[in-house]
């Protein structure tokens, strides 16, 4: 009993590893989930010109097994979903510290946590966590970075949360998994009122800077749209097609989306006179081939890409 009960104290089981980002070899494994790698680019903007260089590998630590949702806490570090070719029974969140190279557990229970997002507080993280009590539940749970305690269920009248984005310091957009008809669903946090709205989304989910709610809607199997949304009057608008069978974006605070294909990144600044991407890298020589998530820091001078590796 006293195992268990420190197996759920996050404040004693958050451990710093202090391993440097560029060691660790494993020995390979079967994995439940697939082996995705994470890279870290610096990025310049100058007008609507952006460029990638600088390429760091992120996850040495963990080379084939999976590394995947990264979120920048601050400009600095990010927090990641991983899961070990040791284990793969579940997954945890762990921290990058791109400044110290230091790699910290952040979780260790058990239950998989993933997606892990800063909240509006910016002294909490929620993340989506998989019910350990009831098998494939997903719910949305927040845990203090200073790991005070071992966190909460934020919503607990709703499950089913594949995916989440924080609209304000009140207001949620769910991603909720049903099968092929993945939907969207809007969530005042205080009394967990809620509103269901399009059927048929994608996993990625982004708040624009006028508030509005960013997402993918799949028309069909094969058209895809990127869409806004108006969290207070629910009117939707189209803003570009996604690049084929690309359905991850980040977006900038001016407009500008990326999204990557294959090896490329491309972008798109809301409102162009032609709606159409532009690319803008090409990062086959680093290694990184079949591009899924992107996510940019706030000071705009680092973006986070996800890559399988595999050619697609």
């Amino acid at each position: 009993m006293e195992l268990l009960n420190q197996l759920f104290n996050m404040k004693k089981i958050a451990q710093s590893i202090a391993v440097a980002l560029t060691l660790g070899i494993v020995t390979p494994s079967v994995c439940q989930l697939p082996n995705t790698n994470v890279y870290c680019f610096d990025m310049d903007k100058f007008g609507e010109q952006i460029d990638l260089k600088n390429c760091r590998f992120l996850t040495s630590f963990n080379p084939l097994g999976y590394n995947n949702q990264p979120q920048w806490i601050n400009n600095n570090e990010l927090y990641i979903a991983v899961q070990t070719p040791y284990d793969t029974s579940q997954t945890e969140i762990y921290s990058l510290s791109l400044l110290t190279n230091v790699l910290t557990q952040v979780t260790a229970t058990r239950e998989s946590e993933y997606s892990p997002t800063l909240a509006p507080d910016r002294k909490s993280i929620s993340c989506i966590r998989v019910d350990a009590t009831r098998a494939g539940t997903q719910r949305l749970w927040t845990y203090p970075l200073d790991r005070n305690d071992a966190g909460r269920d934020l919503l607990p009248l709703h499950q089913d949360i594949g995916y989440h984005c924080w609209l304000s310091d009140k207001k949620l957009a769910l991603f909720i998994v049903n099968g092929n008809k993945n939907s969207l669903k809007l969530v005042n946090v205080e009394d967990q009122s809620s509103i269901q709205l399009s059927g048929g989304i994608g996993r990625s989910l982004g708040r624009m800077n006028d508030g509005k709610l960013a997402f993918v809607q799949k028309a069909t199997a094969d058209t895809w749209f990127i869409k806004s949304m108006d969290p207070n009057t629910y009117a939707t608008e189209i803003i570009i097609q996604t690049l084929p069978s690309s359905e991850d974006f980040t977006l900038l605070p001016d407009g500008t989306f990326l999204m990557g294909s294959g090896s490329k990144v491309f972008s798109y600044k809301l409102g162009a006179p032609v709606k159409q991407w532009t690319e803008i890298a090409d990062l086959t020589k680093f290694g990184v081939l079949n591009i899924k998530r992107l996510t940019i820091n706030r000071d705009l001078d680092k973006i986070a890409i996800v890559s399988d590796n595999y050619r697609r």
